[in-house]
């Protein structure tokens, strides 16, 4: 029987593109800046292209190294860290800001009532930092529903290492087979599988279907058929 649930938050509860692609136009050329390389628009559009659709399962380290390697830059650890923390805080001032597009996937208020009263353990396992992590839950109106954030902390390993499934299992007392991951991506699924809890796919977000399929217990359209798909999940289970 599932207890507990850890959502993906970009792609499967809100959508990527309207959010990220958007930040990534925004953030890129105050980063080659910052790196020393000219903000032109041949090298605005490599640096996008190092970011690319992956940034759904990045941390803000693996971007700026991707970058960084786009370029061809090699740097120490203490300048790297300086580089990574400057992105993260571009893309933070972006996705805060007053008019940072955050739209749901679907309608997530009766979905989380539902599973409120189910009683159902609700968490996020997310490869974005904490802070704006709340941000984003804060404005689709669910934060009061989540009892754990997993995010990017430079503590837990991020997905698909299992860290953060652990620490949901030793927080609230719950076995890997006791847990549901759901997420738009198949690092989310290989995460839930490495973690041996269920992994549920979502057509919301960043891969489709034939990528889910490698690794997917079971694939909906987007979270709000939890609801209608329950009696299946039991059954998985």
């Amino acid at each position: 029987m599932i207890k507990g649930i850890l959502f993906d938050k970009d792609g499967t509860l809100l959508k990527f593109d309207e959010l990220w692609d958007e930040a990534t136009k925004n953030v890129v050329p105050g980063f080659l800046n910052k790196i020393g390389i000219d903000a032109d628009k041949k090298n605005v559009l490599k640096a996008e292209a190092a970011i690319g659709k992956s940034i759904a399962a990045m941390t803000y380290c693996d971007m700026t190294n991707a970058v960084l390697k786009a370029f061809g830059i090699n740097t120490d650890e203490d300048r790297f860290h300086e580089y990574s923390k400057k992105l993260e805080e571009l893309y933070f001032n972006e996705v805060t800001k007053s008019t940072a597009n955050i739209v749901p996937t679907a309608n997530l208020p009766k979905l989380f009532d539902w599973l409120s009263d189910k009683n159902i353990i609700v968490g996020l396992a997310t490869a974005d930092t904490k802070q704006t992590a709340i941000k984003c839950l804060d404005s689709l109106g669910i934060m009061p529903f989540f009892s754990y954030l997993g995010s990017d902390d430079g503590r837990l390993r991020p997905k698909p290492q299992i860290d953060i499934i652990e620490d949901f299992k030793s927080k609230f007392g719950i076995n890997s087979d006791e847990i549901m991951v759901v997420g738009d991506t198949n690092t989310d699924m290989q995460f839930a599988k490495n973690g041996g809890a269920l992994a549920v796919g979502v057509l919301s977000g960043v891969d489709g279907e034939e990528e889910l399929n490698k690794n997917a217990d079971l694939i909906l359209d987007d979270v709000s058929q939890l609801i209608y798909n329950w009696e299946k999940i039991d059954v998985l289970r």
